[in-house]
């Protein structure tokens, strides 16, 4: 079910200031429906988009009228800073879908009763050197062996790829995440903590790597290695709630980000042109150069249940968590 392209995953650049600006938005609820029966129950949803590369393919699906063939009149995207607002945006209906990273998702659905989140479409998934540890020029750290005591950024303190990635590659040296001490510094401002000496490491992805290099940086591990090579990164989510009340709506959704995801994985050029319209901060001359990610068309069951496993080992879930239960397959067609 994966996509056969294996290209680079993209940036995932959970930048705050990308959000500064950006007004909240209605819920989906009080959208205009369709009077015909073939279309989406609504022709006007509400989105929460993290500034990703990854999630590039929103601004594809506007701009080739891939939304609008789908039946949707108006897709109102609204940027948001981190997902660890998801659920809180999901469970106020502030949001009608949301753009989140599995290992956010899965421990969102554990620990937020009521939330019942759906995951209705996957979006792209890790290759080598995407994320990695980095830490300033002149440091004398060079493995992460040697990060004990030291502090170490991550996007959040909420459990995400950083923590997950730390406790499986700090295993062989007998340290864990408890070792450390974790620091919430978003991407943006990375390279001032740790030029600054506010940080010892730091866990980073594309474009800070190659900004950070260029101003003599080092990079002393890629993170997404062993059982987290080429896993799953980033989807699309929902409540059951929405599902059930519109399933048509999320159906027109789940094909949408298909074709978008299939045209984005065809034509890297069109990314690179794409990018530094969805990412304002992203110059085209560094567009042209970012590794790109690999999208994936359709949503895999085994790829979801693979990260929860991960997760399971190092009990950030339960025994047994239900993944299952999260899987919204893809419509007929898409």
């Amino acid at each position: 079910m994966r996509s056969p392209h294996t290209r680079r995953l993209g940036a995932l650049l959970a930048v705050g200031m990308l959000a500064v600006g950006l007004s909240a938005c209605s819920s989906g609820s009080a959208a205009t429906t369709v009077s015909t029966g073939s279309g989406p129950e609504l022709t006007s949803i509400s989105i929460g988009v993290l500034s990703v590369s990854d999630f590039v393919t929103v601004q594809i699906a506007q701009d080739e009228g891939i939304f609008k063939q789908e039946g949707f009149k108006s897709v109102k995207v609204v940027r948001l800073p981190t997902s660890a607002t998801d659920d809180t945006d999901l469970l106020s209906h502030t949001l009608d879908i949301v753009s989140e990273n599995y290992v956010s998702m899965f421990q969102q659905e554990h620990a937020v009763p009521g939330l019942n989140l759906r995951i209705v479409a996957d979006v792209a998934q890790s290759t080598p050197n995407l994320f990695v540890a980095m830490v300033p020029k002149g440091s004398k750290i060079t493995s992460l062996s040697q990060l004990k005591g030291k502090k170490f950024a991550c996007p959040s303190l909420a459990t995400s790829f950083c923590q997950l990635s730390l406790d499986l590659l700090l295993k062989p040296y007998g340290l864990s995440l408890s070792d450390l001490t974790i620091v919430p510094v978003p991407f943006a401002q990375v390279p001032a903590a740790l030029s600054s000496g506010a940080i010892d490491a730091a866990f980073i992805t594309e474009p800070f790597i190659t900004i950070m290099e260029s101003k003599g940086a080092r990079s002393i591990q890629d993170m997404m290695t062993g059982p987290l090579a080429e896993a799953p990164q980033s989807a699309w989510g929902t409540q059951e709630s929405f599902l059930q009340k519109y399933p048509k709506t999320v159906a027109a959704f789940q094909r949408a980000m298909s074709k978008a995801n299939g045209i984005a994985d065809s034509d890297p050029a069109l990314v690179r042109k794409e990018l530094p319209k969805f990412i304002s901060t992203l110059s085209p001359q560094l567009a042209t150069v970012i590794g790109l990610p690999t999208w994936n068309t359709t949503l895999s069951l085994a790829r979801m249940e693979r990260v929860a496993d991960i997760m399971e080992q190092f009990n950030d879930l339960p025994k047994g968590f239900d993944v299952q239960q999260m899987y919204v397959p893809p419509p007929a067609g898409s």
